[in-house]
């Protein structure tokens, strides 16, 4: 049942292809004096994970690979896991080791075929990882050089097991079910992670993932047929007395004899366990629970899988080179987009805006090119979202196609030193009256508006979408910005605070259009508060200034603790209102203080302090509190806009 021999099971697997990469030493490290106990446990859980036969070629040297592995791709052969330096895996640590159990990556870092049953292996607890280890490290030195894969191209490309890891692997340690036995428990662990029998009971889709729902349904097994194990067949004609009969001996009373792969494997594996263990298995096989419907990573997502599946093959083939999988970046060299704050935020501004304009390199990590041309508003969206809630990210997926619509009009407004800035052609920055596209008397009525000084942007989307209500919000964004250019053209100072101040509004004016469009709702914030957006921020309003000022928790889940105590120890205990210059200063103290800190971060971490203050200053009428924390967080919003150095 576990562990059906390796010829078998890994032709039926993606690629055909096996360990072939544990190519390359293991141990080196002096042996532990004492701990023969460990040895033992170690070998007895090779057993039960069936190792030996998977890693024999030659019978008179166990564990030193060479086993040719026919399959519809090519052939390959198992690796060598003696603990010979030169053809071994003697110059591997444990982290070597563990990482090739558990995260299904070689010494050198190449990714493992999933003939390796790392997708099962990966439940394998920590302790038990450590005794495996304690016993292969002493399996005695074979020089028996690996030979040579000889699987077809593509699947030759290793790289190419990315697209399979980001759709079905994720890493995760055995979890016992809530509810169930220890011996139900001890049998799931059994089955599922060491003993890996679903990778030779279960039916298989053309990527080499077990067809969800089929799993332990059957599948052919070199020229044999593992016959269904889920719990519903196995219950109409098996009980727990007879399954363990005959995992220890072959054969039960009135049922099959094992013949076949199977037969290695109680000969290896199964007659080599304890009773105790023998009758764990069986009762989880009794009453194994339906399998899910979708790979693990698709059954952990949002979305539906459908979607997940488009996204992530638009996540592998336009990010994951630079990323990683699992959005870890590069130290150093490329963020990591895993448990980043910029990504999981309330909004999903910032994941568009830098997918749609790309990052320059900042001196911390290199340049990012924009995807604006290459992808779509719907493959934008989607990959967002996906980047949003994938590795354990907790952002909601609520990025749609008119939300990156609406934020690709803020891309006319050019960069500081290019020629159309230089020129400050307003026509190219967003349009112009008259011109196709925004209204041309709601576009004039608008700009002469803001020539009094009113740039309420909200009141502005709105006007703007009542005097042309079958406008879409990227027309709504274009039109503000066919406003505001010229106002701002005409206005003093260089152009570089000229670009500054229409990229401001023009961002601004593209938070207020896309929010009605995402696809689920923004969760009310209390106070001003910023919103990372590509290099800039956005600052949001609060959804009302009625009643008493409340303020965010500093709970270190919106911003870091440590930032705020930062920012606490920066503005102290000032008189109230403080000036605006005030706020500029602490927002550049603050940036020069933590420089690796986002910008929106930055600016919150002052909001929650200053909050803080105004909250507990006595004597303070409530509109007069929320005054005094909306002007701080506008300056100190625009502060790090302009100038965050």
């Amino acid at each position: 049942m576990a562990g059906i021999q390796v010829t078998a099971r890994f032709a039926s697997l993606l690629f055909g292809a096996a360990v072939a990469g544990l190519a390359g030493p293991v141990l080196a490290q002096d042996a532990p004096t004492d701990d023969s106990a460990l040895v033992a446990r170690g070998e007895y859980l090779a057993r039960a994970a069936d190792c030996m036969p998977c890693h024999t070629s030659d019978p008179n040297k166990p564990f030193a690979g060479g086993l040719g592995l026919k399959t519809p791709f090519g052939t390959l052969y198992s690796v060598n896991i003696t603990s010979d330096k030169a053809t071994g895996i003697g110059t591997w640590s444990y982290e070597d080791f563990r990482r090739a159990l558990h995260d299904g990556i070689r010494k050198d870092g190449a990714y493992l075929y999933p003939a390796m049953p790392f997708d099962a292996y990966t439940g394998i607890t920590e302790d038990d990882l450590k005794a495996l280890w304690a016993y292969v490290r002493r399996i005695p030195a074979v020089d028996a050089p690996n030979p040579e894969n000889g699987l077809v191209f593509p699947f030759d490309v290793r790289l190419g097991m990315l697209a399979w890891r980001e759709l079905f692997f994720r890493p995760a340690f055995f979890t016992p079910t809530p509810g169930k036995s220890d011996a139900w428990n001890r049998g799931a662990y059994l089955v599922e992670a060491l003993g890996h029998c679903s990778d030779c009971h279960s039916p298989r889709d053309v990527m080499g993932a077990i067809k969800g729902k089929a799993a332990f349904t059957g599948a052919e097994i070199d020229g044999f047929y593992a016959p269904d194990i889920a719990s519903a067949a196995l219950a109409r004609s098996w009980t727990k007395d007879t399954l363990v009969e005959f995992f220890k001996t072959g054969s039960a009373p009135h049922k099959t004899l094992v013949f076949g792969p199977m037969a290695e494997v109680v000969r290896d594996s199964l007659s080599r366990l304890t009773d105790a263990d023998l009758a764990a298995m069986a009762t989880y096989l009794l009453d194994s629970p339906p399998p899910p419907d979708m790979p693990a990573p698709q059954k952990a997502s949002p979305l539906p899988p459908e979607v997940y599946a488009r996204a992530s093959k638009i996540f592998i083939d336009n990010c994951a080179a630079c990323h990683q999988q699992q959005g870890t970046g590069l130290l150093g060299a490329i963020p990591s987009l895993a448990h980043n704050p910029a990504v999981t935020a309330a909004e999903p501004y910032n994941v568009i805006t830098v997918v749609l304009q790309g990052l320059p390199a900042d001196g911390r990590y290199g340049a990012m090119p924009s995807f604006a041309g290459r992808l779509s508003d719907e493959q934008i969206a989607e990959l967002a979202n996906y980047v949003r809630t994938s590795w354990g990210n907790d952002g909601a997926p609520n990025a749609t196609a008119k939300m990156v619509a609406t934020w690709r009009e803020t891309q006319k407004v050019p960069d500081y030193g290019t020629q159309a800035a230089s020129a400050f052609d307003c026509a190219e920055v967003g349009g112009a009256p008259g011109a196709s596209g925004p209204d041309p008397k709601a576009v004039a009525a608008i700009s002469s508006v803001l020539q009094g000084g009113d740039v309420d942007v909200d009141a502005m989307v709105n006007s703007y979408e009542a005097a042309a209500p079958d406008a879409s919000p990227a027309q709504v964004v274009d039109a503000l910005m066919a406003a505001y250019c010229p106002v701002v053209a005409a206005g003093g100072g260089d152009d570089y605070h000229k670009l500054a101040k229409l990229r401001r509004f023009t961002l601004q004016a593209a938070a207020a259009a896309a929010a009605p469009t995402a696809a689920t709702p923004f969760p009310p914030v209390p106070v001003v508060w910023a919103v990372q957006a590509g290099t800039s921020l956005v600052s949001r309003a609060p959804k009302s200034l009625a009643g008493p000022l409340s303020c965010p928790a500093d709970n270190g889940k919106l911003v870091p603790k440590a930032l705020v105590a930062d920012a606490s120890g920066l503005i102290g205990t000032p008189t109230l209102p403080v000036e605006g210059s005030a706020g500029a200063g602490w927002a550049k103290a603050l940036a020069k203080k933590d420089p690796k800190a986002h910008l929106a971060a930055l600016a919150n971490a002052l909001i929650i302090a200053y909050c803080r203050v105004v909250a507990d200053a006595p004597g303070l009428e409530a509109a007069q509190q929320h005054d005094y924390v909306e002007s701080f967080g506008q300056q100190v919003i625009q502060t790090l806009q302009l100038d965050p150095s």
